[in-house]
């Protein structure tokens, strides 16, 4: 795929994991070392949920060891560990509803578990999108005064756990984050399935973020990382009350990108979207598309995209911000999600929404 191969594994389905999602492993807080040992005892793609389990629950013990002992920072930090674990376990292995609904709730658990202990704070919140309840992490900088807001997406198997890690850059140049798990993403996907008109959630997140007295309704951000890269600007098409868009290495149209996904994406898509069938699927994934929509964009965008991106060409990028109007930043060597490279968007996605968000 053009990114040196670090890791091999007997099984063709887990090798296309590793290949794809190494990167974002270790840029994601996964230490090389539980990476190594945990795939080493996998014999094929069906070990996948229950070794990283088994990884997961080392680190819980650990946590809990350490909070009978009153560590209270080193058992938050092997807590957060353990939800990262647990993450990995279910994320995209879905052949096991039940291994899968597993391990969601066990990284949902072990999160909750250090949320009254993190820094920069965090504070779990609810809003309805509709019939939907979707579930929030909200952090704020300190001081009375009202402070913008960016909203942080997840994509298909990502989290507002996993997005809300890299809040304390956001934090630290005045701006609150809220990091949002919308219509069929990580705890919301427990009562709901995707959607691609994404503008409903964020419309009701700034319903939300207008009853606060400390975030600022008139000054709100949507940064999307990967399906998130359709979900953000399609919501900008529609909600005219978002200040400004980054995607990174999000799909124009889904449905184009169908058959040269992994087997795990498709059959996450499945899973996610309640779909019967990866045929089924393949139909709802066509709902996923920004044409006829994307002229539609009148807030400021900028769109990154990895030149080697495996999953989503980065063609798809590039129509995007073209149609949408906005700014592409085509990356040399970047992945998908440009996570063996992430000097080369993070930096400058977050100079750009705070010199549109005022900050």
């Amino acid at each position: 795929m053009g990114i040196a191969r670090t890791l091999t594994h007997q099984d063709a389905v887990v090798q296309e994991v590793l290949d794809v999602w190494t990167p974002r492993f270790l840029s994601g807080g996964i230490p090389i070392g539980d990476l190594t040992v945990t795939v080493a005892r996998m014999r094929s793609w069906n070990d996948w949920a229950g070794e990283w389990m088994t990884t997961a629950r080392r680190h819980e013990h650990r946590a809990e060891q350490l909070a009978d002992d009153d560590h209270v920072e080193s058992s938050t930090d092997a807590f957060v560990l353990a939800s990262r674990c647990y993450h990995l376990a279910y994320f995209v292995s879905t052949r096991d509803p039940d291994l899968h609904e597993r391990g969601l709730v066990k990284m949902l658990e072990c999160h909750d578990r250090a949320l009254p202990n993190l820094t920069p704070a965090v504070e779990k919140v609810e809003f309805a999108a509709g019939a939907t309840k979707c579930v929030g992490l909200l952090s704020v900088p300190p001081g009375a005064e009202s402070h913008p807001v960016v909203i942080l997406l997840p994509g298909l198997d990502s989290t507002k756990e996993t997005r809300h890690a890299g809040r304390a850059r956001w934090i630290r140049r005045g701006v609150a984050v809220l990091s949002m798990d919308g219509p069929g993403q990580g705890e919301a996907s427990r009562w709901s399935v995707v959607r691609p008109d994404y503008e409903v959630a964020v419309a009701a997140a700034i319903d939300w973020i207008a009853t606060r007295a400390d975030l600022d309704e008139a000054a709100v951000g949507l940064v999307g990382a990967s399906l998130a890269g359709y979900y953000a600007p399609r919501a900008a098409a529609f909600e005219r009350r978002v200040s400004a868009v980054v995607a990174n290495c999000g799909p124009f149209d889904w449905a184009a990108c169908w058959d040269g996904l992994p087997t795990v994406t498709r059959e996450a898509f499945m899973h996610y979207s309640g779909s019967d069938d990866l045929d089924a699927a393949r139909e709802v994934a066509a709902g996923f598309t920004l044409a006829g929509v994307a002229d539609q964009i009148r807030s400021p965008l900028i769109v990154f995209h990895g030149e080697l991106d495996p999953l989503i060409p980065w063609q798809q990028g590039e129509r995007t911000a073209r149609e949408g109007g906005g700014e592409f930043v085509l990356v040399e060597s970047g992945n998908h999600g440009l996570n063996n490279l992430p000097y080369t968007w993070l930096p400058r996605s977050i100079d750009w929404m705070c010199s549109h968000l005022g900050t």
